[in-house]
Formats: structure tokens, C-alpha cells, sequence
């Protein structure tokens, strides 16, 4: 394929705007070899928020469930550095990219340089040629209607925007829009509100010029008035802008809908890049927001597909499908999307490789289920029933459910008497083993069904199996990095450090985990981030990092202040216990003290009264030898 890029065509003049990375990210496009949405090579360059943005390959998740492919024509409005376009360019769309800076332009020329069904065009949306009337089957509105009515996206109103949007809408064709929800639950707990960096704004109300997002009844009417009366709505988490998963509005109407949107998105927000005065829980939080129904109002992004007629919608997006997931930041190798589908056969989970390219099974020791279907079993997993148990403060519960599941790989472990190829979770001095498919089968993948729990999400095979005590630790630690990702109170003293909570959550269990142990996890697990995972030394740093942490370390971060409170509340707990058991001991010595000098006391005057007793004694010590000596004589003179 070519490298060079696309010709440009100015339709107007260039707009003001950009967010400072153009000039690297030209630097990295220019000299890239693989410029496809979810490159390694692209996402090597990622080290701040805009190279993220631009690169990372999760910008490839929000456009999973839309329909775009071999015949379609596309307009990608305010296409950015073109990761939009170059995905459907490579799904096989013919695309038109539009996007308002020259300089951003350049980028996309760059990303697109060699397909040959792409066209760059620098200007506003109104300077399309009437040519252009009712000549696309999808329009793309990613992160562009928020900026309608400022300078930088022209001014006109969002209103506008959405009329000429529908204006060069083909018959049937669908317009598909990304954006950020005003009442969104990131920005209810206090994230900064992504256009302005300031919490709450938006949940206060925007200023003219401002971008501007909003709620889902006010987005709903908005589009309905510009004539895209059918809608289907999609919730991108933890954003749109770099999602891992994608909800259908289906999922939270099932019967069990939160527990299943609490399991497919685990934390609804993200604090990589930014940082935010967090005022709760924000799983439990959003886990009390869909109990109520509210999950869809409270998302923090919204994907709406949406078109003149529900005919049209439908077949941009599978009707049966409830929830997209790609896990993140992995290697384009190792990349796989799993879609939660409402079959004839009931719920099913179906997965798939993203990677065309990818060749053989394995990788070493390390290999991957290609493509499978299974059934989705409703309940809450293991993770979740643990989480509340710690939010509870109930540590014989959760000790009982440490102990389900710790009972479910007894089950399954055998006994080895050697290991022919030893690998990193599977030494050569290992003595039990459990099955290949076992690697990933921490808690959090054990859903609790009438029938017990329940093993799923077997994506991972460890050639020859997986050391039982290492696959003990690796979910222990998982679960602990839950609970702490959640910010819930744990019933242990918050100066436990992570590598110490462990080891007793696995003495909990029976299981002996000893510094030595940690350490060989720790080691396994980084050989594993290595295989996997894009940027492994951050992870792995952090991993280590992690062990000598605690709870208390967490007080530096940016919790609210009550929530900080509670967790001194709970140090001056402990404190406070810690000081009563010295003081009771210091009462006891002083109390041990005091009878001691009473003893002492009646000891000297004990010593006192035999002294005086002797003294007394001596003086008539002699009247006794005479009278003792007169009786001897009596009793010899009455022998005689």
C-alpha cells in the first residue's frame, strides 16, 4: 500500500480549533507502517490524553454494533485525525472525510494514504455542493454536535447542524451519533466535565458559546425535530471516546439488567486521564442508579442510530444484540470481542478475534479460544456478591464465598508428578495443576447459579495447565484490586498493605501465601502482561508497586471529603482500640505496681514484728535455760 497522502480538498476556510498533539501525531502517521484503528504501532506512541484519544485502539469499540461495510457510502462529519473514517475505509465503505482543520486534515490524509475510496475534504458542512443532497447512507456526528454553536464548529447550532446533516441523508440511510450525556453519572460524581474541565457545569447549565451536551429527553427531541424520528439508543462506557463496551437500551429493561450491566461494564468510570473529586462509590452508585431505572438517563455517553424510518435503523444495528465488550488496552494479537446476543436458544455470549492477521494458536506457552458461543448465565458473579459483603463489613460471608469458590478449583485441580514444558504459571516444581482453560478463573468469573457457581468466560489456555496456587493468588489479588478500585469500606484495618490483605483472604482459605509465593506471581503475571498487553512496563510497574500500598495511601488521592472522613473515622478507630489495650495494660502494670508496694509494705512490717519478736525473745531466752536446767536437776535428784 502507498504511502503517500491523500490529496486534500478545501471547501472552505479552516476553523481554529485543536487540542496541541497535531504536530506529533503528523510525526507518527507520517513514518507508521500499520495506520489501521488498533495498530501496536500507533498505540506505542500513546503517552498522554490527546495521543490516547487519537490512537488508542478502543476508539475502534464504539462503531461495533453499527453496520457499515462493502457498498455504503459515508460522511464523516468533523472527522478528526480520522479514526472513523479509516475504519470504515477498511470495512469496505466508500467514505467522504470532512473535517473543518487543515492541519487535522493533514492527518487523515496520512492515516487513509494508499485506500483507495477515501476522499479528504477541509471546510464546514454547509460548503457541501447541492451535489451532495440525499448522497449518503450513513453520517457520522462522533464528538461534533456538542461544538455546533461555537466558533470553532461554526456557529450555526445544533439545530442547524442536524438539518443539513439529514439534508445529504440518502433514503434509508441512518445518521449515527456519539456524545456525552450533561447528566451523566462521571459528571454526578464530581469527574470534570470534559469540554470545560470543571465539575458540575453541566448539571448547572451552559453559557452561550460553551459546547454543549445534553440529557437524553432533550438529545431525543432534538433529533426527532430535524427529522430522525427512529432512534436507536446505545451506551458507550466508560465513554464514547474511548470505550470497552457498548449497551443496548434492551439490556437494562431485563430481568436481571443490573446485575448484568454491573458484570459487562464492572467500573462505569475512568480516572486514567483524568482527575476528578470522586464522592462515592461509583460502582455502587451506579449499581443504585439501575436498580431505580435510571441507568440509561445516567449514562456518561450516549450512541444514537438514527434514521427516517425504524426500517432503516434496523438494519444498521442487530436487533438481538444487548452488550458489545472488548477488553482494553491489549495487543492487536490478542484483541476479542464478545457480544451478548438474546437468541432463540436464550442469552448466548459469542466471541471473536479482532485480529485477521493473527497466525498460529499459541504464543509460547500462551494461547487464546478463537471463536465460541456459550450460554450466558443470569446471576451475580462471585466478584459482586464479594463486593457486598465487604461494603457490608461482613467477613464471614465473605470468607464463606472465598471458600465456594476456592471448593470449585479443588474440583477441577489433579495432582502432576512432573511438568513437561514448565512456563510461567506452570513451574516445574508445581504439584497440583488445574485445567488449560483455567487461567483466567478468579471470582469475578464465577457466576452464582442455582446450581452453585458457575465457571465462564474461559477466553485464555496456558499450555499444559495452570499451577493452582498461582491461579489462587492471581484471583485473590484481582478481587482485592476490585474492592479498592471501588473505594468501599473493607473490614480490615486500612493500613494493611494490598500484599498483606492477600494473604490473609488467603489464609481465609487454607492457603499459605508467603512473601516467596507473592513474588512468584508477581513474576508470572509479568511475563504474562508482556505477551498481552501494549504497554507492559506501566502495568507491571504498578503491579509491584502495588503490594507495599494501602488503603491509607489512597487518602492523597482526590476522594471527597466525607469519604476521606470516613476513612480516618476508621484509623481513629483503630487507633482508638490500639490505645485502650495499651492503656487497660498500663492500668494493669500500675495496679500490679500498687500491689506490689503493698506487699512490700506488710513484707517490712512482717520483718519489723520478728525482729521485735527475736529481740523479745532474747530476753528471756535465759530464764528459760535456768528453768530448763533446775528441771533436769529436780528429775536427776528424783532417779537418785
Amino acid at each position: 500500500m502507498s504511502s503517500e497522502p491523500l490529496p486534500i480538498t478545501m471547501i472552505g476556510d479552516s476553523l481554529p480549533y485543536a487540542d496541541g498533539a497535531e504536530d506529533e501525531l503528523l510525526a507518527v502517521l507520517r513514518t507508521a507502517r500499520d495506520r489501521r484503528v488498533g495498530s501496536d504501532e500507533l498505540a506505542s506512541a500513546i503517552h498522554d490524553w490527546p495521543t490516547a484519544y487519537h490512537l488508542a485502539p478502543e476508539r475502534a469499540v464504539l462503531l461495533a454494533p453499527v453496520a457499515i461495510g462493502s457498498g455504503d457510502r459515508v460522511l464523516d462529519v468533523g472527522a478528526g485525525s480520522g479514526v472513523n473514517t479509516r475504519i470504515c475505509a477498511d470495512r469496505g465503505a466508500a467514505v467522504t472525510a470532512l473535517e473543518g482543520s487543515a492541519a487535522r486534515a493533514e492527518l487523515i490524509a496520512h492515516r487513509c494514504a494508499g485506500l483507495q475510496d477515501v476522499d479528504v475534504l477541509c471546510g464546514p458542512l454547509d460548503a457541501l455542493g447541492d451535489g451532495e443532497r440525499e448522497a449518503y447512507d450513513v453520517v457520522l456526528l462522533v464528538g461534533v454536535l456538542e461544538y455546533a454553536g461555537t466558533p470553532h464548529g461554526g456557529g450555526g447550532g445544533p439545530a442547524a447542524l442536524l438539518s443539513r446533516a439529514v439534508e445529504v441523508l440518502a433514503p434509508g440511510g441512518v445518521v449515527v451519533l456519539a456524545i456525552e450525556n450533561r447528566l451523566g453519572l462521571k459528571y454526578l460524581l464530581g469527574f470534570p466535565e470534559d469540554h470545560l474541565g470543571l465539575p458540575w457545569v453541566g448539571w448547572e447549565g451552559y453559557r452561550d458559546g460553551e459546547p454543549t451536551t445534553w440529557s437524553r429527553r432533550e438529545l431525543t427531541e432534538m433529533m426527532a425535530d430535524a427529522g430522525l424520528e427512529a432512534q436507536k439508543w446505545l451506551y458507550p462506557f466508560p465513554d464514547y471516546k474511548l470505550p470497552t463496551a457498548v449497551l443496548a437500551e434492551e439490556i437494562y429493561g431485563q430481568s436481571d439488567g443490573a446485575d448484568m450491566v454491573d458484570q459487562i461494564v464492572g467500573h462505569p468510570t475512568s480516572s486514567e486521564y483524568a482527575r476528578p473529586v470522586v464522592v462515592a462509590d461509583e460502582r455502587a452508585a451506579h449499581r443504585s442508579l439501575l436498580t431505580a431505572g435510571l441507568g440509561p438517563d445516567v449514562a456518561n455517553s450516549f450512541l444514537v442510530v438514527a434514521g427516517r424510518s425504524p426500517e432503516a435503523v434496523a438494519e444498521r444495528v442487530d436487533q438481538r444484540a444487548l452488550a458489545w465488550r472488548v477488553a482494553p488496552d491489549r495487543r492487536r494479537r490478542w484483541r476479542q470481542q464478545a457480544v451478548v446476543v438474546d437468541s432463540d436458544q436464550g442469552l448466548v455470549v459469542r466471541r471473536s478475534l479482532l485480529d485477521e492477521d493473527r497466525a498460529g494458536d499459541l504464543d509460547g506457552w500462551l494461547g487464546q479460544v478463537e471463536v465460541s458461543e456459550e450460554p450466558y448465565y443470569p446471576g451475580r458473579n462471585l466478584e459482586q456478591c464479594l463486593l457486598d459483603c465487604a461494603r457490608e463489613g461482613d467477613g464471614d460471608g465473605f470468607a464463606e464465598l472465598l471458600r465456594a469458590w476456592r471448593a470449585e478449583l479443588a474440583a477441577r485441580e489433579t495432582p502432576i508428578d512432573s511438568v513437561a514444558a514448565p512456563h510461567p504459571y506452570l513451574p516445574a516444581d508445581a504439584d497440583w495443576a488445574l485445567p488449560p482453560v483455567w487461567l483466567d478463573s478468579g471470582p469475578d468469573n464465577f457466576v452464582m447459579t442455582a446450581d452453585g457457581p458457575k465457571f465462564v468466560d474461559r477466553e485464555w489456555v496456558a499450555a499444559g495447565g495452570v499451577d493452582v496456587r498461582l491461579a489462587v493468588v492471581r484471583g485473590l489479588w484481582k478481587t482485592v484490586s476490585a474492592m479498592l478500585s471501588a473505594r468501599c469500606h473493607l473490614p480490615w484495618p486500612v493500613t494493611w498493605s494490598n500484599n498483606r490483605l492477600v494473604a490473609h483472604l488467603g489464609g481465609l482459605i487454607g492457603e499459605d501465601i508467603d512473601d516467596d509465593l507473592l513474588s512468584r506471581w508477581r513474576q508470572a503475571e509479568g511475563e504474562l502482561m508482556g505477551l498481552v498487553y501494549r504497554q507492559p512496563a506501566a502495568r507491571l510497574a504498578e503491579l509491584h508497586d502495588a503490594g507495599s500500598r494501602s488503603r491509607m495511601d489512597r487518602l492523597g488521592s482526590s476522594l471527597a471529603p466525607y469519604r476521606r472522613m470516613e476513612h480516618l473515622v476508621h484509623r481513629q478507630q483503630e487507633l482508638l482500640a490500639q490505645l485502650s489495650e495499651q492503656h487497660e495494660t498500663a492500668v494493669g502494670l500500675e495496679q500490679a505496681r500498687a500491689r506490689l508496694a503493698q506487699a512490700d509494705d506488710q513484707l517490712t512490717r512482717l520483718q519489723s514484728e520478728l525482729a521485735e519478736a527475736q529481740a523479745r525473745l532474747a530476753q528471756v531466752a535465759w530464764r528459760e535455760r535456768v528453768h530448763n536446767k533446775i528441771a533436769g536437776l529436780i528429775r536427776g535428784f528424783g532417779r537418785r
